[in-house]
């Protein structure tokens, strides 16, 4: 830590660094909340004051082995970003890490502006531009009340997930949508202590493991859909706790950053990732670790692709209420998702008479509905995810993926008749509304 740093939090301590930086924002916002530009002016502060040079060399070494050595000229180009957005995240894990202060906060996003804050961008390990990630840190012993509240139409998919570490992100316990009980008004409480539910709708069960709860929103209609209110009230149990001290806040993000090199340097990257053969995804699977839900099953892999070649790959959604199929770059962070057609779920793709979908990956745009744009990038990584899958694994017909390199100039052979292409025109407008329907997640009313 900066000696410059420590000796101004000598003189003010964390709680009143958070009412020096809160910046008034519209109630309306379920995001732009107090709470989150306090935390987000606290990670900005404590960022530009604590580089972490060593670390950071660390993880680019790690990602480089993890890669396979031999990092080309345009995958090195995206090394030092996604590893300044890993530190970053790390840094927002930790100053939303206080049990006895619990608040909600919003993380892994692209960078924001707040009025008066300017966020840099905190994604990891296949972030997922459809979803909302919010945190809010639990104590296994604590007992915690949830508030939400639902602008309809809710979001496409909602899961709160108990985890037992920020980092490696082990599933200790999970409430899914299908399980969630909304009142007929939108609103919604969630109970979460070390006690069962006995007869409590919406409890989730913690132990002594527990140490955040992980909330996601799956906005499927960018242009309609609208992540959950939520608040959060740790129940008083009669003794006073101090706000987290800065010091303790810096050292966590050490810690988280350290982890992070290996649960998704060496776990994702790696193990995940990088052991598929290139041009291929791996069969479905489920998991409880490095950010993959129990109740989700999700395919990993790597492309590197000439300038006249496209992956085509055919998905079939088993049956899951939410499929995604997003490209990240090299290091599995998405590069401009805003502003280009680098995802599409099952409410925004074209689907195949039968029910899949098949994308298309290239650099050149083929014209086809379904084509996901690298955003000018010959190589990436790629994690389809199926959530909210059938209670009962069907005996056959669930999640599958299959895919093919091929010319551009054959691809047509390789899709189906019914494949729907767009005009130049029809692209354009595919654009303007994917860019006008982020905005309405960071609108301040």
């Amino acid at each position: 830590m900066q000696p410059r740093f420590a000796r101004s939090l000598r003189v003010a301590g964390v709680a009143a660094l958070f009412a020096a930086l809160a910046v008034p924002v519209q109630a309306a916002s379920p995001l732009a909340t107090a709470d989150q530009v306090a935390l987000d002016a606290l990670a900005v502060q404590i960022n530009r004051n604590n580089g972490y040079p060593v670390l950071k060399a660390e993880a680019k070494a790690a990602y480089a082995l993890a890669y396979g050595g031999n990092v080309s000229a345009e995958a090195a180009s995206r090394l030092d970003n996604a590893i300044n957005e890993l530190a970053f995240s790390a840094i927002q894990k930790s100053v939303n890490g206080d049990p006895f202060n619990p608040k909600v906060y919003w993380v892994d996003a692209p960078p924001r502006n707040w009025p008066g804050v300017n966020v840099p961008g905190g994604r990891y390990s296949y972030d997922n531009p459809d979803n909302i990630y919010r945190t809010i840190p639990i104590d296994g012993s604590s007992r915690y009340v949830i508030k939400g509240k639902r602008t309809y139409p809710g979001p496409t998919d909602v899961t709160f997930s108990l985890i037992s570490n920020p980092n490696s992100q082990q599933t200790v316990a999970i409430l899914t949508g299908p399980d969630l009980v909304v009142d007929a008004d939108g609103t919604y409480t969630i109970t979460v202590d070390n006690a069962p539910a006995n007869g409590r709708v919406n409890h989730i069960q913690s132990n002594g493991q527990a140490r955040q709860l992980f909330i996601r929103n799956n906005l499927g209609n960018w242009n309609t859909e609208t992540p959950d209110t939520l608040s959060v009230k740790r129940v008083p149990d009669g003794r006073s706790y101090p706000a987290k001290g800065a010091f303790a806040i810096a050292a966590d993000a050490w810690l988280n950053l350290q982890e992070s090199i290996f649960d998704y340097g060496v776990g994702a990257l790696g193990l995940k990732t990088h052991t598929n053969p290139v041009n291929t995804l791996s069969s479905p699977t489920v998991s409880s670790t490095l950010g993959t839900l129990t109740t989700q099953a999700s395919s990993f892999g790597y492309f590197k692709l000439a300038d006249d070649e496209a992956l085509v790959a055919t998905v079939q959604t088993g049956g899951a209420g939410y499929v995604v199929f997003p490209v990240t770059d090299p290091w599995l962070v998405t590069v401009d998702p805003i502003r280009h057609q680098s995802s599409l779920n099952n409410v925004q793709a074209a689907p195949n008479p039968d029910g899949s979908y098949t994308f298309v990956v290239s650099t050149q745009d083929p014209g086809v509905a379904n084509w996901i744009d690298p955003v000018g990038l010959h190589e990436g990584t790629i994690m389809v995810r199926w959530q909210n899958l059938p209670a009962t694994k069907p005996l056959a017909g669930g999640p599958a993926i299959q895919t093919q390199v091929v010319k551009l100039g054959n691809l047509a052979g390789a899709l189906p008749a019914s494949t729907r292409y767009v005009s130049a025109a029809q692209r354009a407008q595919q654009l303007t509304d994917r860019a006008a329907g982020y905005a309405r997640r960071v609108a301040l009313q």
